[in-house]
């Protein structure tokens, strides 16, 4: 609703679809432990056509939705692994 345009729609779960898998991601790359690595390239294998959805590519999705749910989970992994 901040970042999205006049008239637009930003509703449903696939912010934290998109949220999840920026987390294991990026805790895949900063953590560089061998579980967490395996469980960063199991999720982009498995979901990784879904990077996809970022792209403004298609009318009535909310791509920006997307894109900041990929963000956040970048950021929450950020901040959990550093704090650990």
């Amino acid at each position: 609703w901040l970042f999205g345009g006049v008239n637009t729609l930003h509703l449903g779960a696939s912010g934290i679809v998109f949220g999840y898998l920026g987390y294991l991601l990026t805790r895949g790359y900063l953590e560089r432990s061998g579980p967490a690595i395996l469980l960063a390239l199991v999720a982009l294998f498995l979901y990784g056509g879904i990077i996809w959805g970022v792209l403004p590519i298609q009318n009535g999705v909310s791509w920006l939705g997307h894109l900041f749910g990929l963000i956040g989970g970048g950021v929450a992994a950020r901040m959990l692994v550093e704090s650990v």
